[in-house]
């Protein structure tokens, strides 16, 4: 009886590592042709080099294309779940904008959930892009001030962008109506 449950194991396992190895090189056989259909390598990764860093306002990237690299790269890595995503971009933060982040880094060292990766973008976006934004304004707004050629070739155009310009910043009506006065040419 003990030779004969020995003996049906052993063919039950000859048979089933027979199956094993006949679906191994049926898969192998399939990704040579998968090779030669594509022209080749079917199993390599497409090599992304890391993102760059972020540090906040006086980076050289805007936040919106730093975000950008970041999916990109977790795409590539094959980094799909919120949180490695918000750890890989946490590796990639820089002071100042790791200093505003620190609750992300305190939840990653005690192993807590660290949210979606929306949320974490999104406050980013809300620490960043007005302030870009504020600051990009009041740059081109500085540069309307004093380009007196557009005012006179074209009120329209000008009056259109420093409108849209001055609703972003937030200047006192005395500054504005200081610096037109500067610019408008008299007869307007």
């Amino acid at each position: 009886m003990f030779n004969g449950a020995i003996n049906h194991y052993n063919s039950a396992l000859t048979s089933a590592y027979n199956r094993i190895a006949t679906l191994e090189a049926k898969v192998t056989h399939l990704q040579g042709e998968l090779t030669r259909l594509l022209g080749g390598n079917i199993t390599s990764k497409a090599k992304i080099s890391e993102p760059p860093t972020f540090a906040g306002s006086e980076n050289k990237m805007h936040l919106y294309d730093w975000l950008s690299q970041i999916a990109l790269y977790c795409s590539a890595s094959g980094i799909i779940a919120d949180d490695q995503k918000i750890v890989c971009a946490l590796t990639r933060l820089r002071a100042p904008a790791s200093t505003y982040m620190k609750s992300y880094y305190d939840k990653v060292q005690v192993e807590q959930g660290v949210g979606s990766w929306g949320d974490f973008a999104q406050e980013l976006k809300n620490i960043y892009e007005q302030r870009d934004d504020k600051e990009g304004a009041k740059k081109k707004l500085t540069a309307l001030w004093v380009n007196k050629d557009l005012a006179k070739k074209n009120f329209v155009k000008y009056a259109e962008r420093y409108r849209t310009l001055a609703r972003i910043v937030n200047y006192s009506d005395e500054v504005h109506i200081d610096k037109m006065k500067e610019v408008i040419p008299d007869e307007l």
